[in-house]
């Protein structure tokens, strides 16, 4: 006979009651979920994921690790990038470890409805599509929507694009815009950021398509960026806000991220940050003013 255990698997006492906790543990079992982390239980029964975070003492986040300099492997080795230090800073003021688990465009939302982490930092838009399924933090970036080229392409604007193939990440918000701004380009997805950018290298695609930092970023770490040209105004297609992901319907986790990220702000160690790695004197050369962004805050 199953036993309910008051304390979950990370030593969490259940606020909810026995019946109500084997009820998730029997759904969790007759959905092929059963592996799931008894933390997600925990915050159906009512506990807020910030009260497991507490708890538990470890902050479990989702990081991109294929971005240049937003979250990437570095020369020695390292995970490093604006959203890494962004998240490290969160789990800092929220007096926790920072626990990271990689994910890429096709996979940070589901590891975050299974439980297995409990905050995205992705580059990850914020669309309604996206809405319906997660919850998200107040914006902390935003990007248009461009494409990167080679040089020799003569390609110069999306008009360009009809009968071309353009690349794209399995996930990214840009397979659907793109295809709508120029439905006479055939697109074609990757599992990576690296791996479309191979493609293009090798003109197994003419175009990239996706958020413009991200493209930037591309282009600045490739081993000769002069030989890629990233496109402006002429070949935007869309674009949007930046949020943290996180599960939905829970209040009390994402008002203490929004007021983390509002302190970060506030202090100017946001910007700090943003000129650490995508500011004028990096290789990306961005600004807040070309970028448009600030950040709500509230009194």
């Amino acid at each position: 006979m199953l036993k309910a255990n008051p304390k979950g698997a990370d030593g969490l006492k259940m606020n909810c009651s026995r019946r109500s906790f084997l009820k998730g543990v029997t759904a969790a079992a007759g959905t092929g979920a059963a592996g799931l982390p008894l933390r997600t239980l925990a915050a159906d029964c009512g506990k807020s994921t910030l009260q497991a975070t507490k708890e538990a003492g470890v902050l479990k986040a989702g990081i991109t690790m294929e971005v240049p300099y937003f979250g990437f492997i570095d020369e020695k080795g390292n995970h490093v990038g604006f959203e890494y230090d962004l998240v490290t800073e969160i789990a800092k003021r929220l007096n926790v470890k920072l626990q990271v688990t990689q994910v890429t465009s096709a996979t940070r939302i589901p590891i975050l409805q299974q439980g297995r982490i409990d905050l995205v930092a992705s580059t990850m838009t914020h669309y309604r599509s996206r809405d319906e399924v997660i919850d998200f933090s107040i914006d902390y970036f935003y990007s248009p929507q461009t494409l990167l080229v080679r040089k020799d392409s003569g390609i110069r604007k999306v008009a360009d694009l009809n009968g071309k193939r353009v690349g794209a990440v399995i996930g990214a918000g840009s397979v659907k815009y793109f295809q709508e701004a120029q439905p006479g380009a055939k697109m074609q997805t990757f599992e990576g950021q690296g791996e479309s950018f191979l493609a293009l290298s090798q003109g197994l695609v003419d175009a990239l398509a996706t958020d413009a930092v991200i493209l930037a970023g591309l282009r600045a770490n490739a081993t000769n960026p002069a030989d890629f040209v990233l496109l402006g105004k002429e070949a935007t297609y869309g674009g949007g806000p930046y949020g943290l992901g996180v599960r939905e319907n829970d209040s009390k986790w994402r008002d203490a991220i929004n007021f983390t990220l509002q302190d970060i702000w506030n202090d100017r160690t946001w910007e700090r940050l943003f000129n650490k790695w995508v500011g004028p004197n990096t290789k990306l050369q961005l600004t807040k003013e070309v970028l448009g962004f600030e950040m709500e805050t509230w009194h």
